[in-house]
């Protein structure tokens, strides 16, 4: 009897176990009762949450028992909540359209989930939406166009990027939180992103080694893709314009029983075309064929295999290929340059009983670069080279692994800790010294999102880091947001840290310039750069404006900047013109301000834009530094109409921007550039969609027709004209 009696007691423990977790199905639609696919839904204060289908359909199970709010936001609408306490499988939730990103949620400022007016860090977020209407397919240029903090040095090879005055050295660029590898003389080769495929750009502006490490010392670029959900989704677009620029991508996504695929593929090739048919050599004006865009081809393809057999547990795999190819005159130069980078990863992630997750990752990547030989060739070491021969120059390789946990102590504290485990290598037995060179770095990470008041957000995070050549290094932050009715005040403090990279203790390389040549050598006596970040915002949302300032103090130590060098008789002998290689100059301070406004004007109307003011001085010798423009801005205006058969979207943007500084004198001129871009959707028929679209760029033809080799403001060639053609379906 006392058995029965027991498997009776243990069987209704069960039964209330069961029943203590709810289950919520249900379905999103805006005021017009059409549903919104892409909404992220989830429980507040906990990790439970999911996005919806094209049909705008949602389920959740293992809700908690007892009063939860269940939370809803989507690009282009205001958010949506709704409290629950019992199970429900008719869950209905109406957003309102907003003009507005008021409600976009982004993860880069802390490491995890926060809606973009919520977040104590300073972020700026450019949408699919805005980046669909610009039509833009690179990413260089879209930011050009959309973000007055970023700027670009145009060269033929790739561009110099800066976030408010710090180039791409110490600018650390993730896709989808997963850092891109890779060098093209110091840069991220940013032709891998596919702009198709992206979902939003989230930029971290100010250091932030306590949460990401030495390479975001200026900042953060997070490139987060889509992942639809649908059982399968598939577009493909194609964009020509003058002389021979081709855009293709092709996108697949398959979901169905907790297995996912997305499968990317993007084409870009352009002619190369002249701004000058002179060139500057050995301080004369002569005849060149040299291009100042030079004509390539790149193919990226991407694959990524996703799998979740419980709610709480998902892993991935993925990996990337990527090639690129210069085909440069004949006449003008002896060898081709090809490019081509591997990345592969992996990962898992584990729900933590409903208030946290747990993430491990794994990613490397390798890029190497080539020389063809177009002519017979012979090196200074003698070594000939025939026609149609390969020669490998050099491979950067990076590999990352990272543990992370993220879990809530209480409603107000979100508390995430990690480690950190990461290797660089370069091998380059032509100029490397010492051929291959590796080095690791351990780290270790704390930070604690606290909420105060339902006012006061306050985020303090510190990174212990130990670098296999320089040791330990310990960098602190904390950042605060106080809310009062629709402003939103920020204050944050950050300690910044860089490592001199593996190219700049090691590498020793030559280059022709103007008809010069100049040896760089490595120099492993450098100290590691540090800075201390202090920043202001004031903030104003409402549904019809937003406006945000921002004043910002960059104090750095121990800058490596390259310096010229006295030759040694055997250097002269052999043909140099100069030498440089890298020192610390000492200490430099960058100061500025960043303004961004977007405002809905009514009629379908929105204007936004942004201004930005860079003051950077080596404080040695009161010199500026170099690359830097002091004055840039933006203007983007967007109108669309919905005419019942198709929606279309007219839109004109421009960039302005002062004078880019060189020391030598030779300064890039001032500019402005125009753009006007329109795409038409067509409605949904049995789930296949059209998008033509046809645009301007550089309206009012301005081109930078300097002699080759010159400073350049811009590449581009004048006004040119496209077409593009978009075709999704979803299922």
């Amino acid at each position: 009897m006392k058995k029965k009696v027991l498997l009776t007691a243990l069987l209704c423990c069960a039964v209330n176990l069961v029943f203590a977790q709810l289950t919520l199905k249900g379905k999103v639609v805006d005021e017009n009762q059409k549903p919104i696919s892409g909404a992220s839904v989830w429980i507040e204060y906990t990790t439970i949450g999911t996005s919806t289908d094209s049909r705008g359909e949602f389920y959740l199970e293992k809700v908690p028992e007892g009063d939860q709010l269940l939370r809803v936001s989507a690009l282009d609408y205001t958010g949506g909540r709704m409290p629950v306490s019992d199970s429900n499988e008719n869950v209905l939730v109406k957003m309102e359209r907003s003009p507005l990103k008021l409600n976009e949620v982004v993860v880069t400022g802390t490491g995890t989930l926060n809606k973009l007016k919520n977040s104590p860090v300073v972020i700026d977020v450019i949408s699919k939406r805005e980046l669909e209407n610009v039509s833009i397919p690179t990413f260089e240029n879209a930011m050009t166009a959309l973000n007055p903090s970023l700027s670009f040095t145009p060269n033929a090879m790739g561009s110099y990027m800066q976030l408010n005055g710090l180039s791409n050295r110490y600018i650390l660029v993730l896709v989808d939180g997963k850092k891109m590898g890779g060098d093209v003389g110091g840069n991220t080769d940013l032709n891998r992103i596919d702009m198709s495929n992206v979902k939003r750009i989230e930029v971290l502006k100010g250091a932030a080694s306590s949460l990401y490490g030495s390479d975001a010392m200026a900042g953060v670029i997070n490139i987060i893709t889509n992942k639809p959900k649908d059982l399968i989704n598939f577009s493909a677009e194609t964009r020509l314009s003058k002389y021979g620029q081709l855009t293709q991508n092709v996108n697949l996504y398959l979901n169905a029983d907790g297995f996912s695929s997305s499968t990317s593929f993007q084409r870009n090739q352009a002619d190369g075309w002249q701004l000058n048919t002179k060139e500057m050599l050995n301080d004369e004006l002569v005849d060149t064929d040299k291009q100042a865009m030079l004509r390539f081809y790149s193919d990226v393809l991407s694959q990524r295999f996703g799998y979740a057999p419980t709610k709480d547990f998902s892993i991935y795999v993925e990996g990337s290929i990527f090639d690129k190819k210069f085909k440069r005159p004949v006449s003008a130069y002896g060898f081709d340059m090809r490019y081509e980078d591997y990345s592969f990863g992996a990962g898992a992630k584990y729900l933590l009983k409903n208030n946290g997750v747990i993430s491990l990752d794994w990613n490397t990547d390798k890029f190497e670069y080539y020389k063809d030989y177009l002519k017979e060739t012979k090196d200074k070491n003698g070594t000939v080279f025939a026609v149609g021969q390969e020669e490998f120059v050099r491979r950067q390789k990076y590999t990352n692994i990272n543990l992370k946990g993220s879990f809530y102590a209480g409603k107000y504290n979100k508390v995430t800790v990690g480690t950190e485990y990461k290797v660089d290598n370069l091998y380059a037995p032509s100029d490397s010294i010492g051929g291959s060179k590796d080095v690791y770095t351990m780290a270790v990470y704390a930070q604690d999102e606290i909420k105060l008041f339902d006012k006061l957000n306050i985020v303090p995070g510190i990174r212990y880091i130990y670098n296999e050549t320089f040791k330990n290094r310990v960098t602190p932050k904390l950042s605060a947001m106080y809310s009062l009715s629709n402003f939103n005040f920020r204050a944050s403090y950050a300690s910044g840290f860089k490592t001199p990279d593996l190219k700049q203790l090691f590498m020793k390389t030559e280059v022709t310039s103007r008809g010069k040549t100049t040896l760089s050598v490595g120099n492993k006596n450098l100290k590691p750069e540090s800075s201390n970040y202090y920043s202001l915002n004031a903030e104003y949302m409402s549904s019809f404006l937003t406006m945000s300032v921002n004043g910002y103090i960059n104090d750095l130590k121990n800058k490596i900047e390259i310096i010229e060098m006295d030759m040694t008789p055997e250097e002269i002998a052999e043909g140099y013109d100069k030498k440089s290689s890298y020192e610390n100059i000492g200490k430099a301070r960058i100061q500025g301000v960043d303004f961004t406004f977007s405002s809905y004007l009514g009629y379908n109307i929105t204007l936004g834009g942004g201004y930005s003011y860079v003051n950077a001085k080596d404080l040695d010798t009161g010199k500026r530094l170099q690359r830097i423009s002091r004055h840039t801005g933006n203007v983007n205006a967007n109108w669309y109409k919905d005419w019942g058969i198709l929606r279309s979207n007219f839109n004109i943007n421009g960039r302005l921007q002062s004078r880019r500084y060189y020391d030598n004198g030779d300064d890039a001129r001032a500019y402005q550039l125009w753009n006007f871009a329109t795409r038409h959707t067509f409605k949904d028929y049995n789930g296949i969609v059209f998008e033509p679209g046809f645009g301007i760029e550089n309206i009012f033809d301005f081109v930078d027709d300097k002699p080759f080799n010159q400073n350049y403001a811009t590449l581009s060639p004048g006004r040119t004209y496209y077409v593009s053609l978009k075709v999704k379906f979803s299922k």
